[in-house]
């Protein structure tokens, strides 16, 4: 009996699985919108623009500020050429904290800005929580020592940081359709039993859902489209208002008003047509022989030990982007919360509320270029982050551990073809 039913469930899942492999591999190619170059050159210039107080570009703002992390684009988007990513002296530090009023939980999230325009806004960590003192900047070794000795979760706290992601291929990443994510989700459900997404071990990833609409950008997969994602990132990290995000209010001086808009939103769009136009990595094998194989090799390691379960190669006909777009849970070690996010250890309520050691799954294409890695950089080797690994990534890990030194350091070769674009 419970080998006919084995059997059924097997046939079951596998009549399932291959239609939507099928769909996910047989999508049309996707058609970017064209963009206008005129937008690109001023969403270039907007892009490498420093921002000052009540600057001239502000369409009725105030300017920088007043709190804000950096006062341009480019000055943390850079590694491999203007667009690309930042080392860890530009990790953001983010916070959520959870406290209860009777039985009733009030929750508070956002980021720690490291300046601001003068003393009176500058924020310090004890406006986050009393108990960790007055920095204002934080370095990642702080940041995780703190986290390590003081069990914040248990108490409702969580500080992590974030590294800058490159914007690499962007617009590509932009025009992906929806249901070729939904598609990837449902196929990796059904090669394990329909398990659903949240497993703590099986590398089932589920998608990051924000009002009805599917992120594919940021760490936590929280923002949807690329305009939106500018929205946000010229809101938070320069303290430039916009139609699409209010300025971050200083946590030191809640009670000061902005002007109005500092970036309209066809400033906005400008910028957002000029990552739109950044070209995606391309895999570059080496030009000796001996170098090629082994890099060669070494994209056959990648898949023999899992880690194209998450790092998928092609999403529809995106090629190259080793990504899924899915949220993953990586471990406890790997708890990091962002701004929206409720520190819970348990499976939310609502679906679109990520883990606390759930993350999207970065692509790697341009990854040659964009170390340290993990999420806030505390991997200074590739190495080193796939040994880092855990929760739905531990199995992949532990297989690439069991591999012979020769075809470790194969597969770390095919990681380094994974070039940012050439200028």
């Amino acid at each position: 009996m419970w080998k006919s039913f084995l059997t059924a469930a097997a046939v079951t899942t596998a009549v399932i699985a291959v239609p939507v492999g099928y769909r996910v591999m047989s999508r049309p190619l996707v058609q970017p919108a064209p963009l206008n170059r005129v937008d690109v050159a001023e969403g270039h210039t907007l892009f490498k623009h420093e921002w000052k107080k009540n600057d001239p570009l502000s369409s009725t703002g105030d300017g920088l500020g007043p709190v804000f992390n950096a006062d341009s684009c480019v000055a943390c988007h850079k590694q491999g050429g203007i667009g690309g990513g930042g080392g860890v002296e530009h990790n953001v530090t983010t916070f959520a904290t959870r406290a209860f009023v009777g039985k009733e939980a009030k929750f508070r999230s956002g980021v720690l800005h490291a300046n601001a325009i003068s003393p009176e806004f500058q924020e310090n960590l004890s406006h986050v929580d009393p108990t960790l003192g007055t920095g204002c900047r934080p370095t990642l070794e702080q940041v995780n020592r703190m986290v390590k000795q003081n069990g914040f979760l248990d108490r409702g706290l969580e500080i992590s940081q974030r590294q800058t992601p490159a914007l690499f291929g962007s617009g590509l990443i932009d025009a992906i359709p929806d249901d070729v994510i939904i598609q990837q989700e449902r196929a990796q459900s059904a090669r394990h039993g329909l398990l659903p997404g949240g497993s703590e071990t099986i590398p089932v990833g589920r998608i990051a859902r924000n009002g009805g609409k599917i992120g594919r950008f940021g760490w936590k997969g929280q923002t949807d489209s690329l305009l939106t994602f500018v929205e946000n990132a010229c809101a938070n990290e320069l303290g430039l208002s916009n139609p699409g995000a209010p300025q971050p209010i200083s946590m030191a001086k809640a009670d000061y008003k902005g002007k109005g808009f500092d970036l309209t939103r066809k400033q906005c769009e400008q910028i957002s047509a000029f990552c739109a136009a950044l070209p995606a990595p391309k895999e570059r094998l080496p030009e000796d022989p001996a170098e090629r194989q082994q890099a060669v090799h070494g994209k056959a390691m990648f898949e023999k030990v899992g880690c194209t379960s998450c790092h998928v190669a092609n999403m529809g006909s995106v090629q190259g982007i080793y990504s899924d777009l899915l949220l993953h849970r990586m471990g406890i070690e790997l708890v990091g919360g962002n701004s929206g996010y409720i520190p819970s250890p348990e499976l939310p309520d609502d679906p679109s509320t990520p883990f606390p050691d759930e993350w999207r799954t970065p692509p790697l294409w341009g990854v040659a270029d964009s170390g340290p890695y993990m999420h806030d950089g505390r991997a200074k080797t590739l190495d080193e982050a796939i040994h880092l690994h855990r929760g739905q990534g531990a199995n992949a890990a532990a297989n690439y551990q069991q591999l012979s030194g020769s075809d470790r350091d194969a597969l770390i070769a095919f990681l380094r073809t994974l070039k940012a674009p050439a200028e």
